[in-house]
């Protein structure tokens, strides 16, 4: 076992990830703010709304940061953790089948399911949509309802611009044969 074996590695959101939806937030927070400083012609009720908007805006801007923040993923020696919201993928790295690394599939394939309580938890969200567009392809579907899938395609940014492949590779023994 070498020295990087024994130290844990933690990769968290890529830079648009984390910022992208609170930054969207605050602009709208910024704009319902300012909104009665440009305009002196707004009734003092309309006012008062938009600048507690603007606050509630804000205030969820920094919440939404503070959620997405927490989102990581952890390499040590004794396997993979993945943090997301409401819940925690873990495996071991002999678990580790095989890495997709193809846009937007980006995912651990594993042997056998993972025996946590996380892994139940996304299988129950696996068809879940954005405007009608599936989260995970039918591949991806099929593999969280067998709880073989650790999805990676938040740490997209890490796995094609920073170190996380060469990571995983080197902790995982069944990625150093592909």
């Amino acid at each position: 076992m070498n020295v990087a074996d024994r130290k844990q590695t933690v990769y968290h959101l890529g830079p648009v990830r984390l910022w992208l939806v609170p930054g969207i937030f605050v602009i709208i927070g910024l704009f319902f703010g300012t909104l009665p400083v440009f305009d002196p012609g707004v009734p003092d009720n309309s006012k008062t709304m938009a600048f507690i908007a603007g606050i509630v805006m804000l205030v969820f801007a920094a919440v939404m940061y503070l959620i997405l923040r927490r989102t990581r993923l952890v390499l040590s020696a004794e396997g993979v953790s993945l943090y997301q919201f409401g819940y925690t993928l873990e495996t071991d790295w002999e678990n580790v089948a095989a890495l997709n690394d193809y846009s937007g599939e980006e995912g651990l394939i594993l042997h056998h399911s993972m025996d946590c309580p996380g892994a139940k938890k996304l299988s129950d969200k696996r068809y879940a949509e954005i405007r009608g567009a599936n989260l995970f392809n039918d591949e991806q579907i099929q593999l969280i309802a067998e709880h073989r899938l650790i999805p990676l395609n938040a740490f997209s940014y890490s796995l094609k611009k920073g170190k996380l492949r060469d990571d995983l590779v080197q902790r995982a023994p069944a990625l150093s044969n592909e």
